[in-house]
């Protein structure tokens, strides 16, 4: 009987074990627990990620670890770009051939001690050239070109400034002027996170109605990426071609210092002035009359425009236009009036 059960059963012969299925059975183990413990292969990260909206603006490097101290004036520490709708914690300076003196280095220290959390820049003129150049070649070719061949200072660092501020965004400011205020504080707390642009009146009070009224440059806050100093640096531009058509040059190295006009007009602050304003009243449909004689600061927009006490104490007479009762608050910072600039050369030079 048993014999019989043992027919009725099949033998079936024991696979062998094969050892090329090692590397296999491996593999999938290993993958195995990668979905167990990361999940999907969606959520594993297999090479490149989907690619963000790229920033018109070119891309830069991204700071130093330690931001906060004063970087020394070489002009290499270049921020990264922030998002646009934020200024970034950042100063500029822009250095001549002779550097800080005795002087210069104290007013600037005032800004440094009084806003530790701020990145410091010093630009020489070496490396802002390099600068304008990498950053502004294949968006502003023209431009490049025309600041890498000017021979008068002035324009080359009024242009610089405002580079500066197109790109990266932050606080400009001349060597020649001292913080009496934290920078945290010039933006009044309603404002905080609407103004882009801070500008402040260098004549507004106590003068008469045919004044021509201009921002102080030297100091600038702004967020990066702005139509309203894009269109300042359009203005500059114009003037240029306009001084280049008049005298009939057709290279921007052949211009001397006096065939622009009066530098204020040609590359500075009624030049700036001109450039915001133009873009104010394109954007925010605001009239001129609305901004004179301020007393307190106004948000035009995104453009948040001090009274003149804020960078410029020493032009306006308040008092003289509201009384001796009217309090003045106090400056936000002094500007010292070096005016290295006021010369034939127009500025230093090597």
């Amino acid at each position: 009987m048993l014999a019989t059960v043992q027919a009725a059963v099949p033998f079936v012969r024991r696979p062998r074990f094969s050892w090329r299925l090692v590397p296999l059975i491996a593999a999938s183990s290993l993958l195995a627990l990668c979905l167990l413990f990361f999940g999907s292969p969606e959520s594993i990260s297999w090479g490149l990620q989907p690619q963000q909206k790229q920033s018109q603006l070119p891309p830069r490097p991204s700071p130093p670890e330690r931001p906060g101290q004063q970087q020394q004036p070489d002009g290499d520490h270049i921020s990264h770009q922030a998002p646009i709708t934020d200024i970034p914690k950042q100063i500029w300076y822009k250095l001549g051939p002779t550097g800080l003196t005795d002087t210069t280095r104290e007013w600037t220290e005032t800004c440094v001690r009084r806003n530790p959390d701020h990145l410091v820049h010093f630009m020489s003129d070496p490396k802002a050239d390099d600068y304008v150049k990498t950053q502004f070649r294949a968006t502003h070719p023209e431009l490049v070109d025309t600041f890498l061949k000017l021979q008068v200072p002035i324009w080359k660092a009024d242009i610089l400034r405002y580079l500066l501020l197109f790109a990266e965004g932050g606080v400009y400011l001349d060597l020649d002027v001292s913080c009496e205020q934290p920078i945290g504080e010039w933006i009044p707390s309603k404002y905080q996170g609407k103004a882009k642009l801070v500008v402040g009146w260098e004549f507004d009070v106590g003068w008469s109605e045919n004044i021509i009224r201009q921002f102080a440059t030297w100091t600038i806050v702004a967020a990066p990426g702005l139509p309203h100093v894009e269109a300042a640096l359009d203005h500059i531009m114009g003037n240029i071609r306009k001084g280049m058509k008049k005298h009939n040059i057709t290279d921007p190295a052949d211009l001397e210092k006096d065939m622009l006009g009066d530098v204020v007009d040609a590359t500075g602050p009624r030049a700036f002035t001109r450039g915001v304003m133009k873009s104010a009243r394109e954007l925010f449909k605001v009239r001129d009359q609305e901004l004179k004689k301020l007393t307190e600061p106004k948000l035009v927009g995104d453009i948040l425009i001090l009274p003149g006490y804020a960078f410029a104490a020493s032009a306006n007479r308040y008092k003289e236009a509201f009384g001796e009762n009217f309090k003045v608050p106090p400056p936000l910072v002094t500007h010292h009036y070096a005016g290295t600039w006021k010369n034939d050369k127009g500025g230093e030079t090597a």
